[in-house]
């Protein structure tokens, strides 16, 4: 469950995280501007109708850090912000507190541009794509806590060019496996759509088919491998990459961020971002 505080700013609530919620954020920002810079020129030469961002996910648009007590702008906020700018921004969360915050949070002058609804992220996802044309190009922010994203959400993304950046809740399913393996329908499931990750190694393993499989980075990051092969062989997502794990403040891994894209152009924005981490250092680029 979200844990959510009070903003010192404007007193509305924000959502508690921690370190791997400024860096997911930091890659995002440099992600959006990049994509922007890049894209703005085709959308003015007519090869795009329209630039979107899609965040069904997305909070009340303010984050704050569990131990510094630190407030920064989330992902609907920086997607606002960025120039050139998005010619629509759509926008979700299931909890209506979340989105009365947001909306108070969003310039008067940037709402035209806003649609954002109290639902769930598969239902919102489903309604924005099927509005949208298919010269608009989109790019969706996914960022789960745990087992809220299906496999059907990816599903729908794909039916139209929208790259996808994927916060892949890597420690969830570790921390989880056990359980999930000797269910007949699990979180697991649903997020990968159907029953193969139970041949993957660390699973084999959790089912006492094979040795027993201590887990590391390695082991956090074959899930997020296994998942970008997934989504590259059925949906098409061939282009790809992941950054992390992204950790907490005891350097426990967490998450990581997977981007996934249809088109090289993507990947190529995408790794010239990667490069550069959130503290601005270069990083060595993971190729899957």
């Amino acid at each position: 469950m979200s844990e959510y505080l009070d903003a010192r700013l404007d007193g509305l609530r924000a959502r508690v995280g921690g370190p791997w919620t400024q860096d997911k954020l930091s890659y995002l920002r440099k992600y959006v501007e990049a994509f922007m810079i890049a894209m703005a020129p085709k959308r003015a030469e007519g090869k795009w109708e329209q630039l979107v961002y899609i965040d069904p996910l997305c909070g009340p648009g303010l984050d704050v850090d569990r131990h510094s007590g630190e407030e920064f702008p989330g992902s609907p906020l920086i997607a606002l912000s960025t120039g050139p700018v998005f010619d629509r921004l759509f926008f979700g969360d299931l909890d209506p507190e979340n989105t009365d915050a947001l909306r108070a949070r969003i310039a008067p002058s940037a709402l035209p541009r806003v649609s954002l609804e109290p639902t769930d992220c598969h239902a919102r996802v489903q309604e924005v794509v099927q509005a949208l044309s298919r010269r608009t190009l989109g790019l969706a922010f996914i960022d789960p806590e745990g087992f809220e994203v299906h496999w059907r959400l990816f599903e729908m993304l794909s039916q139209r060019p929208i790259d996808i950046l994927f916060l892949f809740p890597s420690m969830a399913i570790v921390r989880n496996l056990g359980r999930c393996v000797r269910e007949s329908h699990s979180d697991i499931d649903n997020l990968w759509g159907n029953r193969e990750w139970r041949d993957l190694p660390m699973a084999q393993a959790a089912r006492g088919l094979s040795p027993t499989v201590e887990p590391g980075d390695a082991i956090y990051q074959s899930w997020a491998v296994a998942f970008c092969d997934r989504v590259a062989t059925t949906l098409g997502y061939n282009y790809h990459d992941i950054k992390g794990p992204l950790c907490s403040n005891t350097r426990a891994p967490m998450y990581h961020l997977l981007f996934l894209s249809k088109n090289q152009a993507g990947l190529t924005i995408w790794r010239n971002v990667h490069r550069i981490g959130p503290d601005d250092q270069r990083n060595f680029v993971f190729d899957v």
